[in-house]
């Protein structure tokens, strides 16, 4: 039966972050003054297990009933969704095409992304923006590509149907982490620097650089949450994986920079301090990247605008996602990397009335909200090019969801 809402052609939309561990969703509205939003309400739950599988939703009824049971227990009425989808076969990428007009790209899209994507262009969801011209290249343009499986973004909208929510759009988590610690925040925390938004997930982790509030690339790294969960098996080979992760939670990786710190605490760190170790192994060639496509700007893949004489190198990482909560993990992190290391409450963010939440929910909680905050927020605030893409209209919902039915 259709609720009140729905009956009235009125959305009421919610940000849905699924995750292989966790649900997360984050419901907002408009505040009462210009530039300013609502959080209203928020909830995390569990995913069934194995039910989210490299980014795709295999168990689409039990993360439906799953989300039904979390929105019903926060008190969340919605009709509507956003959803995120991330991963090593999602694909971001600024590309330099000779200037055309849109209609005539939009024709030829799908031949000039099978270019830059190695799975089949025929089983992909392609869509792009114009960025504008090419600097110095007065024949060519920047165009965004995002590339991503059908089956990934297909299953994401049936697990929303069947929970009883219409999909309104499907967003890349790297852009709704921008709009909720960057681009809606009044004091411009991006103006003027390059951050990398480092986001711990159970599976993987993303690497989103961020260079003067514009996106500059992203890159996935299958080294997370539960890498570290793994690691501790080497101290407690007898545990089952809920006591190991109870166990992630007495870690503090700031131990492993006290000469006097307790030898039971720096048993664990160093058990882990292998895994974080190769992330950041691989979050620094990450940065390398982005500074190789600085320095080349004939071949480079970054967005107008953004070159080395208007760019420097990586100033702050900013860490997001459940495992941003293990102890002491900025400070042994800024010591491997050089650079500072901070956790962003999305909270705080002064264009964020959040008074609705008691400060231990917030506590708890925040570091896994950035995603499902920018979701929410999508489908309320100005759009901005990046918005537009995965921007779904119904010739690309309702056949997906047929097929999927």
């Amino acid at each position: 039966m259709l609720g009140l809402s729905q009956a009235f052609g009125k959305e009421k939309i919610v940000g849905v972050d699924i995750g292989s561990r966790r649900i997360k969703v984050v419901q907002a509205e408009a505040g009462r003054s210009p530039g300013s939003w609502q959080i209203t309400k928020a909830a995390v739950g569990e995913t069934p297990a194995d039910a989210v599988r490299d980014g795709i939703v295999v168990d689409q009824a039990g993360v439906a009933a799953a989300l039904r049971a979390l929105l019903l227990g926060a008190g969340i009425e919605a009709n509507a969704a956003v959803a995120a989808i991330s991963g090593s076969s999602v694909i971001v990428r600024h590309v330099k095409l000779p200037r055309m007009a849109q209609s005539i790209l939009q024709k030829s899209v799908r031949f000039e992304a099978a270019k830059h994507i190695s799975s089949s262009i025929e089983e992909s969801m392609v869509e792009f923006e114009i960025a504008g011209p090419v600097p110095g290249e007065e024949d060519k343009m920047s165009v965004m590509l995002v590339a991503a499986p059908n089956e990934m973004v297909d299953s994401r909208l049936a697990a929303l149907t069947l929970a009883g929510l219409e999909p309104v759009a499907v967003d890349v988590e790297a852009f709704a982490l921008q709009r909720a610690l960057v681009d809606l925040s009044p004091t411009k925390p991006g103006e003027g620097i390059t951050l990398a938004l480092l986001d711990i997930g159970a599976t993987t982790t993303d690497v989103n650089i961020i260079t003067n509030g514009m996106f500059a690339l992203t890159r996935n790294i299958p080294i997370a949450g539960d890498s570290f969960t793994q690691a501790l098996k080497s101290v407690r080979p007898e545990a089952d994986w809920a006591t190991l992760e109870a166990l992630k939670t007495e870690v503090d990786m700031a131990s492993l920079l006290q000469p006097d710190a307790d030898p039971n605490t720096t048993a664990l760190a160093r058990a882990m301090q292998p895994a974080l170790d190769e992330l950041l192994r691989e979050v620094r060639r990450s940065t390398n990247y982005y500074q190789s496509q600085l320095a080349d700007e004939a071949n480079s893949i970054l967005p107008p605008g953004i070159n080395a004489q208007a760019a420097g190198a990586v100033s702050t990482l900013v860490i997001t996602g459940g495992s941003a909560k293990i102890k002491g993990l900025e400070t042994y992190m800024a010591a491997r990397l050089g650079i500072p290391v901070e956790t962003w409450n999305p909270f705080e963010n002064p264009a964020f009335d959040a008074s609705r939440f008691a400060p231990s929910f917030v506590e708890d909680n925040h570091a896994l909200l950035v995603t499902g905050i920018g979701l929410a927020l999508k489908e309320l605030v100005p759009v901005r090019p990046a918005d537009k893409l995965m921007k779904l209209n119904s010739a690309k919902t309702i056949k997906p969801l047929a097929k999927a039915a």
